[in-house]
């Protein structure tokens, strides 16, 4: 039988026996008040505020308050607030007065006070920390994406922990996956194992066929930064049954750098087809973000009938704001390398280009393969000036040499000139 306690005596009675019923570590506001003596429980609706001893606010609709078992249950539009303006939204949950635990049940909201949003389900609470063991969407307010299976988020040192497969997409649409990570939400730095990141920014790309990728055994994150240790990085395209891609460079260290807009390797191991071709110590090169500035460029991938494989290794030398030079070399898996270089300079009112190549040529000679060395030189001069009765002029220059018929068209040479 319940016996029902109007509204009107629910300040008295909280003012005068509160501390004995309720055992002091809370504090009860609320619309109405019933006492069921038959299951030793108060219930509470309309409005009802619980603040407890550890700094938490709880409010909802409904609420039942076992004392006996220190629990209390709630339902209808649960909120919680902890002393960081944490907040927690569900539909049901219950709270352990001894234990301090807050336990959500079905799909939980969670905000944090530096404005992390974490939708999840059946989430426990308590004073050190908050647990999922259920699938979880992070979002923070760089439009960053996190899924998770599970999550432990530890409230005093500000990370987030998971174990199992993550998922990240950033809001450059690129994508990376962990095996396990860690977030630090103070520091906005990400920290993870077993990493696959695939960079889908198309502002990083030299080409639409180009699938940049990292693959790397530990990675560190942040606006300023990105290491991976023990990698291999590649921009060529997928081929079937995820093999080796025609070239790759391994390095134990490299580092993006996004305010230089520079890439940093440590031992990087330049491969083709997975064979090891060249080996530098240290090398970096400009991001693709870059318009204007000396360094490497990414490389490209090239293979023929006559020649076999090879790949292109570029370096870009910004000379001056009217001149640069770019010199390629194209390294051959069986061939002697083949060198192309381009120079452009820019006068007052005349420009220059220049294109030219030179190869050994053939590595090992047949009857169909003769000996002897390859080359090209084109050049293009143009100059305008004003002639008589303000007519414009146009003077263009032009010279072509090549010391073979067949060598533009064995070595796939095109110029713009």
């Amino acid at each position: 039988m319940k016996n029902k306690i109007p509204v009107i005596f629910l300040f008295l009675i909280l003012s005068l026996s509160l501390s004995s019923v309720f055992a002091e570590s809370l504090s009860i506001q609320s619309g109405k008040i019933n006492i069921d003596k038959n299951k030793q429980i108060t219930i509470f609706q309309n409005n009802v505020i619980f603040k407890t001893q550890d700094n938490k606010t709880i409010k909802s609709e409904y609420a039942e308050y076992d004392k006996k078992n220190g629990l209390i249950k709630l339902k209808d539009q649960v909120t919680l607030q902890d002393e960081k303006n944490n907040i927690i939204l569900t539909e049901d949950a219950e709270y352990f007065e001894n234990k301090k635990q807050f336990k959500s049940y079905g799909k939980t909201i969670l905000k944090t006070y530096d404005g992390y949003t974490i939708e999840s389900q059946n989430i426990l609470l308590d004073k050190k920390k908050t647990v999922s063991k259920d699938n979880t969407i992070i979002k923070d307010l760089d439009n960053n994406i996190i899924y998770l299976e599970n999550f432990e988020f530890l409230s005093d040192e500000n990370i987030f922990k998971s174990v199992g497969l993550v998922k990240i997409e950033d809001k450059q649409n690129n994508t990376y996956e962990f095996s396990q990570v860690y977030i630090d939400t103070k520091k906005k730095e990400i920290l993870g194992t077993d990493i696959k990141a695939f960079i889908n920014d198309e502002r990083l790309k030299v080409s639409t066929l180009n699938k940049p990728r990292v693959f790397a055994n530990t990675v560190k994150i942040n606006k300023e930064q990105s290491i991976y240790n023990k990698s291999i990085f590649t921009m060529c395209n997928y081929r079937e049954k995820d093999k080796c891609p025609p070239w790759s460079i391994q390095s134990s260290k490299i580092l993006h750098d996004n305010q230089k807009k520079t890439v940093y390797y440590d031992n990087a191991l330049l491969k083709i087809y997975d064979i090891p071709v060249f080996y530098f110590p240290k090398l970096s090169h400009p991001d693709p973000t870059v318009k204007r500035r000396s360094g490497f460029l990414p490389p490209s991938f090239s293979d023929t009938k006559n020649l076999g494989s090879s790949i292109f290794v570029p370096y870009f030398f910004a000379m001056n704001d009217d001149k640069n030079f770019t010199l390629t070399s194209r390294i051959f898996t069986k061939e002697n390398p083949l060198f192309l270089g381009e120079y452009h300079q820019v006068f007052k009112n005349s420009n220059l280009f220049t294109d030219f190549g030179y190869t050994e040529g053939y590595n090992q000679t047949s009857t169909t393969k003769k000996p002897g060395q390859k080359s090209h030189f084109f050049s293009k001069f143009i100059k305008n000036f004003e002639g008589e009765n303000n007519s414009n002029n146009e003077l263009e220059i032009n010279i072509q040499d090549v010391s073979n018929d067949k060598y533009l068209k064995l070595y796939k040479i095109e110029s713009n000139l």
